[in-house]
């Protein structure tokens, strides 16, 4: 690790752009312990007109320590694990020089299950900034300068703790109790919800025409972002998904179709074995998944009285489908997805 800063101890804080606030008191409060400690906040500290991935991996080469503010683990963590990785793989840096700040009643994400986990509470968090100071070579291997500050107040430990807890921890809000359970809401797969009210023909297959329907409880731009179609104009089609995940001529758009159609007939069919492979936001690696279908919303039958024969299937309103993420030893051999449009320089870590 090419670390060049002279006697100043550099910490790396990676975080997601909702939390950029935060980044910046854990940055502010850590500054606060010594003079020689020196925090790089993405975003904030990107110089105008910089090229943003060279500069962060110089950032990360310099850098003793990186922190990871893991708030919510519903969020998408890619580029920050992907920076955690990078930490690591530039130089000799231990596991131990990586640090993931999380939530008490939290648990670190796997990727980093074997990292060094440090709860925003009290007792945990004292323990930390106590050891950054008074044995920053346990904390960073890097480090070969001694003690930071061997002989830091106690109460200027418990000040930058309960700072840091004040911003990391959202308030209890009494009269929202179910807004505080919500945050802690996992959804493991992506959703995809389709509207097929205004289509006309759907015997062969998901029209390509369905509308995506975006929001709460349907499509969220983070499963748009999978698609490398976020940003920009509103009303997707189902259409413009199929093009940025390979074309219509992918193995995993026809098992879909065949199992759409299938459906319509209320007839069995096997689990899906082809896989669709997408880009996160940055373009930087890919993940494979299974598109499944999971739910068709009808119209309803006529002719359901009590002594009469069923009649004729609902017409389709809706569709969902979802996309569940395949591991590393389960994947065979994916179609390579075609490429899209790149997106702008993030802020932080979206």
């Amino acid at each position: 690790m090419t670390q060049d800063s002279g006697n100043r101890f550099q910490v790396f804080v990676s975080h997601k752009h909702d939390d950029h606030a935060l980044a910046g008191t854990v940055k502010r409060s850590l500054e606060g312990l010594s003079a020689r400690i020196e925090c790089f906040v993405c975003g904030s500290d990107l110089s105008a007109g910089s090229d943003w991935n060279l500069e962060i991996r110089s950032r990360l080469a310099r850098s003793h320590m990186l922190i990871l503010l893991f708030t919510e683990p519903s969020r998408n963590w890619d580029w920050c694990l992907y920076e955690a990785g990078l930490f690591t793989s530039l130089g000799v840096a231990a596991d131990d020089s990586v640090v993931c700040l999380h939530r008490p009643e939290g648990t670190l994400p796997s990727p980093l299950k074997n990292l060094q986990g440090v709860a925003a509470e009290a007792v945990t968090l004292q323990q930390f900034l106590s050891q950054l100071c008074r044995e920053t070579w346990r904390v960073a291997k890097e480090w070969r300068l001694g003690a930071l500050v061997p002989r830091v107040p106690q109460k200027k430990i418990e000040a930058a703790c309960d700072t840091i807890i004040q911003a990391f921890v959202p308030m209890v809000v009494e009269a929202a109790p179910d807004v505080c359970k919500e945050h802690l809401i996992y959804h493991p797969c992506h959703r995809l919800v389709l509207d097929l009210g205004t289509v006309e023909k759907i015997e062969a297959g998901v029209p390509r025409e369905a509308v995506v329907v975006e929001g709460d409880g349907a499509t969220s731009n983070f499963t748009l972002a999978l698609f490398n179609l976020a940003r920009g104009r509103l009303a997707r089609t189902w259409g413009d998904l199929v093009d940025a995940g390979g074309g219509a001529d992918a193995a995993w758009l026809s098992e879909l179709d065949r199992h759409f159609v299938a459906a319509l007939h209320e007839e069995l069919f096997s689990p899906s074995t082809s896989m669709i492979q997408l880009w996160d936001t940055w373009r930087l690696h890919r993940r494979s998944y299974r598109a499944i279908l999971y739910r068709i919303v009808r119209e309803g039958r006529s002719g359901m009285g009590a002594g009469a024969s069923p009649g004729p299937l609902g017409r389709p309103l809706q569709v969902t489908i979802v996309l569940d993420p395949v591991s590393g030893t389960d994947q065979k051999s994916p179609a390579t997805p075609q490429p899209g449009p790149e997106t702008g320089v993030p802020q932080g870590a979206q």
